[in-house]
């Protein structure tokens, strides 16, 4: 098994490429069925989300994340 520091950056980058093409058609190359799939996995795993915490002048400004939760029926 090689590891990352055996491959070299231009294989890195192409198995990433294949793993987003290879997504990508999974839901038909529609990024609003793309987009609805990463919410739901954002839904299902909150343990690995980085989450950007407002500071207190963009609270009092009554600014909001930017995410948006997915129901269910949008999927």
């Amino acid at each position: 098994m090689q590891t990352i520091h055996d491959q070299k950056p231009d294989s890195i980058i192409r198995e990433i490429r294949c793993i987003k093409e290879d997504n990508a058609a999974e839901y038909g190359f529609d990024i609003r069925f793309i987009g609805a799939a990463v919410q739901l996995q954002q839904r299902q795993h909150p343990e690995r989300m980085v989450t950007r915490i407002l500071t207190d002048a963009e609270k009092a400004d009554g600014k909001q994340p930017l995410t948006r939760p997915v129901t269910e029926s949008e999927l």
